[in-house]
Parts: C-alpha cells; sequence; structure tokens
C-alpha cells in the first residue's frame, strides 16, 4: 500500500541526494515536511506573501500550500487538475483562484499533510482571503490572519501593521508551545540579510543589455517562502547570483541576438516552464518576472524591536504582495518601473484568471503604456491549470505580439 503524499515523496527520494543549491534548498523544506509527517510534528500552512524567517527560528516545520501544488504539478501535470476538480465537486465556485482551489481540492484529496496552525496574510488579493477561509474551516486548525492596512504611508498605519506582524509570533508561541529565542531571530536574519543582498545583485544584473539570463530567477522568492534565514536558502540564492556573473564573466547572453527585451509582469505560467526558453528562440528575452521584483534594504538586527520592524517592512514587499494591497497606480508604476530600469521594449501580462485586481485595470495600464509608446500583451492564461489557454494557443499569441514589436 502506498504512503500518504507519495507524489512528493517520489520528488524528495529524486532530489535529495542533490548538490545544486536550488534543488538542494527544495530536498530540505519538502524532506523537513516529510519528517514531520512521519514523526508526528506540526505543521504550520503560510502563504506565499508570508516569508518564513519567524518560523525557521521557532523551528517550526512551515508548508507553504502554493509551493507544494506548484511542486506537484512540476511531475504530475494532473495534479493541479485533480485538485481543482475535487474542489469544484464539494461547491467551491469556480470564479475562485485556481491557486486556492487547488488547496482546498488537495485537501479534500488527503495529498497535502493538515496543518497544525495557519498564519495567512490578507494580501495581495480577496482570493486568499476566501480561500484560507474555506481551508481553516476544513482542517480546523487556529489561524492568524494579519490585516495589511491599504496605503503604507498613512498616519498609523505602519504602526498598526507592526502590531499585527508582532502578533504572528504571540500566535506561534501560543500553538506550538515555543519560546521565541531572539538570539537565534538574529542569526536567521543576518542569514536573510545575506540571501536579500544576493537576491538584488543578481536582480541587478539582469538590467545589462543584453541580457545575462532570459526568465524567472524564482529562486529568491522560492526562498523566502521555504528557506528565508537558512544556509540552504542563502546558498540557492548564491548559486544563481554566481551563474550570472559567470556568465557575464565569460561574455555569455541569455540570446545572441537580442532583438526585444520583455517584462512579464506576471508569476510564471508554472505548467509551462518551456514558454520562456521557446521565446529566446525568436530572439526574446525576458529579465524581468514580477516573481522577482523584491526592492528592500536589510534588516536592523541589533535588538528585537528593529528586528520585527524591518521583517515588517519587508513583509509588505513581497513579490506580488506589494502591487496587490494597494490602489491600481501601484500597478502602473510597478510596470512603468521595470520597463524603465531592464530597457523593456514591450510588456506581456499572462491573466490569470481570478487576478481581479491585476486584470480590472487593465484599461488603465493600457491608457499609460500607450502614451509612452509601450507595446502591451494581455492574454488569458491560467498560470496552474493547463485547462485555460493551451501552451500552443500561448504560443500562437506571445508570437504574433511579438513579430509586431520587433518589427516597429
Amino acid at each position: 500500500m502506498a504512503e500518504k503524499y507519495q507524489l512528493h515523496r517520489d520528488v524528495y527520494e529524486m532530489i535529495k541526494g542533490t548538490e545544486e543549491p536550488g534543488m538542494k534548498m527544495t530536498a530540505r523544506w519538502l524532506g523537513g515536511v516529510i519528517r514531520a509527517v512521519d514523526e508526528g510534528k506540526p505543521i504550520l500552512y503560510h502563504g506565499f506573501t508570508s516569508f518564513s524567517e519567524i518560523m525557521v527560528a521557532l523551528d517550526i516545520q512551515t508548508l507553504c500550500c502554493e509551493a507544494w501544488d506548484i511542486l506537484g504539478v512540476q511531475v504530475d501535470p494532473d495534479h493541479v487538475i485533480k485538485s481543482v476538480d475535487a474542489a469544484h465537486e464539494a461547491g467551491i465556485p469556480p470564479e475562485l483562484c485556481s491557486f486556492d482551489k487547488a488547496i482546498i481540492g488537495s485537501i479534500i484529496r488527503e495529498v497535502i499533510p493538515p496543518p497544525a496552525m495557519i498564519v495567512v496574510s490578507l494580501m495581495p488579493c480577496q482570493n486568499a482571503v476566501i480561500g484560507y477561509q474555506a481551508i481553516g474551516q476544513l482542517t480546523g486548525a487556529p489561524m492568524w490572519v494579519t490585516d495589511t492596512p491599504y496605503y503604507m504611508d498613512e498616519e498609523g498605519a505602519m504602526e498598526y501593521w507592526l502590531n499585527q506582524y508582532t502578533g504572528v509570533i504571540s500566535f506561534l508561541e501560543e500553538h506550538s508551545g515555543k519560546k521565541m529565542d531572539y538570539d537565534r531571530l538574529k542569526e536567521v536574519v543576518e542569514e536573510s540579510n545575506r540571501c536579500v543582498e544576493y537576491w538584488l545583485e543578481a536582480v541587478e544584473l539582469q538590467k545589462l543589455k543584453p541580457a545575462p539570463r532570459s526568465g524567472t530567477i524564482a529562486v529568491g522568492t522560492q526562498a523566502g517562502i521555504t528557506a528565508f534565514g537558512t544556509p540552504e536558502g542563502t546558498a540557492a540564492v548564491k548559486g544563481v547570483l554566481d551563474d550570472i556573473k559567470d556568465r557575464v564573466a565569460r561574455g555569455e547572453m541569455a540570446v545572441p541576438d537580442e532583438k526585444v527585451r520583455v517584462i512579464w509582469f506576471q508569476l510564471p505560467v508554472f505548467w509551462d516552464n518551456e514558454l520562456m526558453i521557446w521565446m529566446t528562440e525568436m530572439g526574446a528575452v525576458v529579465p524581468f518576472v514580477l516573481f522577482d521584483d523584491y526592492r528592500v534594504e536589510p534588516v536592523d538586527t541589533s535588538t528585537p524591536e528593529s528586528m520585527i520592524k524591518g521583517m515588517a517592512k519587508r513583509a509588505v514587499e513581497t513579490p506580488m504582495a506589494r502591487v496587490g494591497r494597494s490602489d491600481y497606480n501601484l500597478v502602473i508604476e510597478d510596470v512603468l518601473y521595470a520597463v524603465e530600469e531592464f530597457k523593456g521594449d514591450c510588456v506581456i501580462f499572462a491573466s490569470h484568471p481570478s487576478c481581479k485586481w491585476m486584470s480590472g485595470g487593465f484599461g488603465l495600464m493600457r491608457d499609460a503604456c500607450r502614451e509612452r509608446g509601450i507595446p502591451v500583451l494581455m492574454y488569458d492564461v491560467d498560470l496552474i491549470d493547463r485547462r485555460v489557454t493551451s501552451a500552443e494557443e500561448s504560443r500562437t499569441r506571445i508570437e504574433q505580439f511579438l513579430t509586431t514589436v520587433m518589427a516597429r
């Protein structure tokens, strides 16, 4: 009889001996989840906008639900489809984000370990708010929801957010039975500071023209949600940085004849890993992906108060959370920032069906780009469910668009 979570156990067996830094980081996290299951230790659910420093310092095994299902779809193309369909059959409305439906369906199918605790932020969208309410109801686990101010520069907003963020520590102490060791937290935050420095340097090098690398360097975000504050997370991001530096030193570029630079303002299409590779065959390079955008400063580790304040400030700048928690002007500003900083020739929005916070303002975005002569493609594609738009349809739309841009 197969053990529970066999799909992810098989993945762990495949990668547990790897020395490649990114895979080693994933193996550390995935192996920790599996050991927690086998040893009956508590598991903490958290969303992808909640980075893991506090959990690492408290030695609580984390499970980022979105990362679990993304990893599943990498090895079983039907993993997410089965879970989404299970959610639909249970009465979850189709309008809910497929990421959240997949988590709910995976719980129903019992292909994701159950949580002992849940921590979630009210960003970037209402899908997460409703989705995690359902997750809490299904699992019965106690849940801490951090309420995020709309505008962080309003009077009292940062103080309010700081109280919300501090509440995560109190909640985890109460439900895990552990007490925060602030000397240990200092070690963790100093490690995450190193990780962030490598991440920012790697992103900075992507501004070079021609670009040394095309596509996401999502290992930074993955480190944030599964291994922030661990040596493995830092090593994974440094591995990407070292690869980019080596490419620059050798004069090696992502596309030998770089014809167009594409700003990809969305997460990657996780079920179609070949998409951005295919784009390079057209001479298109992607130096910027929204998933990689993390413009922050090092956290001051001199006191417990300065650490918590610094982590709280970084938390509202996590990729996607930053543009999803405020009004649409911030989305427009960040698109224009990416075009200017990364020397973009055009912008592609992979319009995930439930990202209404982004697609609802596409008219405003189109007008802003048109005023500046920036070509924009907005096309529908689900980032984890391949049934909405096929790989062939994606390529047809993108090829037509890029051909037009290159002919300008």
